[in-house]
């Protein structure tokens, strides 16, 4: 009777361990689907981030939709926050203001390959500008283009610098209340000084194409040597993408080539060498100031 009743434990045991086998390979089982399940997904989602990254208008869309995508935040909480904070930067404010601006960042960034971060600050500050100066935005953006590149360091031989080529030395007074003549190698500082220029001589010279004579330096010249071709080319380049059609834009650019630099060495060169005009008005390139 005993050895039966051991007999019936060994069997009860030896169920219960395969009962305990049989739950184990399920966890195992389910453990392993789970990390492969993980696993499917980190990859599938580099391989998406990859797709993103590598394409630029997807990249910048992207970049676009992430403020408001944030949880828990709306646009009416966000608000006391900035009032308290101040006033809106220039770029957000400019942002808002024309929607125009978001192709001409894409065609800026493609064209002179720079960051998409950077072509936007430059092109959100020169609509703030060419509103506040009720001057063409995209003119602006052509001579920044044309004169250094979109390169904020860029320095001629007879000391023009920054974006728009300026001549510090002639309007070190101009730069001061953005903190003196170093200011001119700050991008958005330079700007603002080259556009009240350029704004200026236009309206002393009577047309856009007069003024950019006068800005280059040929005011005493028969010609200008096509800059103001070059800079208004460009800007019909930039009217272009700002219609959406950036890559029309990009294409009539390479049709065109690549934008010539003015040789702003030579041109004052000459420009001192002839005798001056009944009325001249001094250019931003000229050693009096306007």
């Amino acid at each position: 009777m005993s050895q039966a009743t051991d007999y019936a434990l060994r069997i009860t045991r030896a169920a219960g361990f395969a009962w305990v086998d049989f739950l184990q390979d399920v966890r195992d089982g389910a453990m392993a689907a789970t990390r492969l399940v993980v696993t499917l997904a980190g990859c599938t989602a580099l391989l998406a981030a990859g797709a993103v990254v590598s394409n630029e208008e997807a990249r910048s869309q992207l970049v676009e939709l992430l403020p408001a995508s944030l949880p828990f935040v709306s646009t009416a909480d966000a608000m006391p926050t900035r009032e308290a904070e101040g006033p809106a930067p220039v770029a957000e404010k400019a942002a808002v203001a024309d929607p125009r601006q978001k192709f001409v960042v894409q065609y800026l960034a493609r064209r002179y390959r720079i960051a998409d971060e950077a072509a936007r600050m430059l092109v959100a500050n020169a609509f703030e500008i060419g509103q506040a100066k009720n001057l063409d935005p995209l003119l602006i953006l052509s001579v920044v283009a044309i004169e250094s590149g979109l390169n904020p360091f860029a320095q001629s031989p007879v000391g023009a610098q920054g974006l728009m080529q300026v001549m510090t030395r002639v309007h070190a007074e101009r730069f001061v209340e953005h903190g003196g003549h170093l200011a001119a190698l700050d991008p958005i500082a330079n700007m603002k000084v080259g556009s009240e220029i350029l704004q200026d001589l236009i309206r002393r010279g009577g047309s856009v194409e007069r003024g950019l004579q006068l800005y280059v330096g040929a005011g005493n010249m028969p010609d200008d040597g096509g800059y103001g071709a070059k800079v208004l080319g460009e800007r019909s380049r930039l009217a272009i993408a700002a219609n959406g059609k950036v890559d029309a834009a990009i294409a009539a650019a390479r049709a065109a080539g690549a934008p010539a630099q003015p040789k702003p060495a030579e041109a004052a060169l000459q420009t001192v060498g002839v005798a001056p005009q009944v009325n001249p008005v001094p250019s931003s390139r000229r050693d009096q100031d306007s």
